[in-house]
């Protein structure tokens, strides 16, 4: 069968940068997804963007869907054929729907009886035809945070579509969505190119826009971008200050992206690096060139969505854009100057935290309460003056005019402020800190003082919110709490620190002036970061059975699962562990279902030598198990129980559990419970599955 490629390029008003990368990866699994589904099974998929562009092509399209043979039954044989075997009124009917002759149908015993059957063809319909309703289909589905409707139909999408090309085998599949006809027509950039470009393929698509100054391509923009880079910030006389993130942004904002190198005035570099950064960062895209030593030079890189600035206009333009923010900016720090961030404590009794969790002095208050704690937890209590200054001080930076317009940097003017007005390290430090770690990602803080005050201010806020019942279900959070709840626990793994869940959510509770026994919301947030643990854990690569297995035996001290599930992925593709952990399934069953439990094992109710076996087998892996679990040895502890393998085996080869003899069958449920108690504080192995990982 002959097979083509399909090509579609969806051309739309400029896209956010932050949304086009998930939404031309959504278009393509929903374009393959729905080819399969319509048994049309196809080759490699290529996906490009733009900015006001998504592009998908697939290549070894069927030109038509396969044949279908199904087996169709009919009415019963004895309503079929009359007495003397000759077709009734419904035979005839039958054959007449399917399309076959009577001599073509068949009789098939069912175990109702026997019944007419005929197996049929279905001819697969044209690729073209079914394409005419699957893309648009296909195109209604992606999904976006909002979406927008300007067309008579009400169609909802990001941004308006303005022109869409979609091509099989060379030529237009013919359909119209939100008033805008399919063709094989693309268009250029906005200002530099083409409108109504003819293409035939994708090959076609990609010259033809690179001859319109598009770059479809991403991976061809990300390298001209980073060359550009590198290339401005050695003729800057530095070197390029490496910003990942902005670098993709900077990819989905321009389709003919080229560098342009700019300058400000010395005078501002007296203004503190993380300010000057994040003024040009946020607000402008801009990224910062450095000397050898890291220390920011006057000078600035811009990506702009043209090939060139032969006249220096562009440049120009955004020298004089810099110089209005960052004259801002050093006016707001004169400003601020002028009072001290403990001068501003009271005033933060004005500012609203949210309406029935108070203000942001309480907030203050309220963590200032929990840091005692958290210090004696961990064995820092040296650190309770610093973390005592930082508490009462770390919220203040909102009500400074920096912030007020330069919301980025929270907690950042904060630290830069405290430092300034000669606060210890450990406190600006802590106060900087704050609103790390800002995704799983991304780095918690560095300093201990600043991990404890942030793990206090997200604890205070998750609970604060389920307190009033602002629980996150589905895709509604607006406090961020999944955010928040992440944070707590990567700043908990990242320093490594003992610490109690159940303990926390207690006293931040009752900071709020309510025990977790009144009511359901202690075990609500328990259930919150029993899934927020998954979620992290799914992201780090651990296998989705050892997660099961290891929160089984417990998660309120986040650390102690971690050492244990690491144990338990190290040991997952062992044999003697797998066949361990399928012969353990059995053993809960066991217990499952036993009537009596509890009872110690009596060495002389054993009537088989394996029973014998694996409780001497047991009495010598178990010191070693108790002592490894004591010193959080999982590795050691787990591969001594996988040690019992053998024996387990033997013992469940020869060995009826549910003897008749009801106490030789007590004293074998007794056997195999002491072994499962023997594993209950490091996982519930039960949940291994025994199929290996590929």
């Amino acid at each position: 069968m002959e097979k083509m490629e399909l090509v579609v390029e969806l051309g739309v008003e400029e896209i956010p940068a932050s949304m086009l990368a998930d939404a031309t990866r959504q278009f393509a699994e929903l374009l393959s997804e729905s080819l399969k589904n319509q048994r049309l099974a196809t080759g490699k998929t290529v996906e490009w963007y733009a900015p006001r562009r998504i592009i998908v092509g697939i290549e070894d399209v069927p030109g038509r869907q396969e044949d279908l043979r199904e087996t169709v039954t009919g009415p019963p044989k004895s309503v079929a054929y009359d007495a003397s075997g000759a077709p009734a009124k419904a035979a005839l009917a039958f054959a007449q729907k399917n399309g076959v002759t009577i001599d073509e149908i068949e009789i098939v015993t069912t175990p109702k009886g026997e019944y007419l059957s005929v197996v049929r063809t279905v001819r697969g319909e044209e690729t073209r035809k079914i394409l005419e309703s699957l893309i648009p289909a296909a195109i209604a589905k992606i999904q976006f945070p909002r979406t927008m409707h300007w067309s008579a139909d009400n169609f909802r999408f990001i941004r308006p579509l303005r022109w869409i090309t979609a091509l099989f085998g060379g030529e237009p599949v013919a359909f119209s969505l939100a008033g805008v006809a399919a063709s094989k027509f693309t268009s250029g950039h906005r200002f530099l190119g083409k409108q109504n470009i003819a293409v035939t393929s994708l090959a076609d698509l990609k010259e033809r826009l690179r001859e319109n100054y598009v770059l479809a391509d991403p991976a061809e923009r990300l390298v001209v971008i980073r060359e550009g880079l590198l290339r401005e910030a050695a003729a800057a006389g530095g070197e390029l200050l490496e910003d990942p993130d902005l670098v993709e942004t900077v990819v989905n904002l321009n389709e003919a992206p080229s560098v342009v190198r700019g300058s400000f005035e010395e005078r501002f570099l007296a203004l503190p690096k993380e300010i000057l950064v994040t003024v040009m960062r946020e607000h402008q895209k801009y990224f910062s060139v450095t000397d050898a030593a890291g220390e920011l030079l006057p000078a600035f890189l811009a990506v702009v969505n043209v090939p060139s600035d032969s006249g220096r206009l562009i440049e120009t333009g955004h020298e004089r854009v810099l110089r209005a923010r960052l004259s801002d900016a050093a006016f707001f720090r004169e400003t601020d100057a002028k009072t001290r961030l403990s001068d501003r404590e009271e005033a933060m009794g004005k500012v609203v935290f949210q309406e029935k969790l108070g203000s942001y002095k309480d907030k203050s208050v309220r963590v200032l309460s929990l840091i005692p704690g958290i210090a004696e937890y961990l064995g820092v209590e040296e650190l309770l003056p610093d973390l005592t200054t930082a508490a009462r001080l770390f919220k203040c930076d909102l009500i400074t005019e920096m912030v007020k317009e330069f919301t980025d940097l929270q907690g950042v003017v904060g630290g830069l402020y405290a430092k300034a007005e000669g606060y210890p390290e450990a406190v600006s430090k802590a106060i900087g800190e704050q609103y790390y770690p800002k995704s799983t990602t991304s780095p918690s803080p560095e300093s201990r003082t600043g991990a404890i005050l942030a793990l206090a201010d997200r604890l205070d806020t998750v609970c604060g919110c389920f307190s009033i019942g602002l629980i996150p279900s589905g895709s509604g959070d607006p406090f961020a709490i999944r955010r928040q709840g992440n944070g707590i626990l990567k700043i908990i793994l990242d320093h490594r620190m003992n610490l109690s869940l159940g303990a926390l959510i207690a006293d931040s509770l009752k900071a709020y002036g309510k025990a977790p026994e009144e009511g359901k919301c202690s075990g609500e947030l328990m259930q919150f970061f029993e899934g927020r643990l998954r979620f992290l854990f799914e992201e780090m690569g651990f296998a989705y059975d050892c997660v099961n297995a290891a929160i089984a035996a417990g998660f309120d001290n986040p650390l102690d699962l971690l050492e244990r599930l690491r144990a338990i992925q190290a040991m997952r593709e062992e044999a003697d562990f797998l066949s361990l952990a399928s012969n353990f399934k059995r053993v809960v069953n066991i217990l499952e279902q036993a009537e009596k439990r509890g009872d110690d094992v009596n060495p002389t109710f054993f009537a088989d030598p394996a029973e014998n076996a694996l409780y001497r087998s047991y009495l010598d892996v178990r010191p070693e198990v108790e002592a490894a679990g004591r010193n959080h040895d999982y590795g050691t502890a787990l591969r001594a129980l996988a040690s019992m393998r053998g024996v387990v085996d033997e013992f469940f080869n020869r060995v009826m559990v549910m003897a008749e003899d009801a106490a030789i069958r007590a004293n074998r449920i007794a056997l195999l419970e002491s072994i499962s108690r023997l594993f209950s504080g490091l996982a519930d192995i039960s949940k291994i599955s025994s199929k290996e990982m590929k």
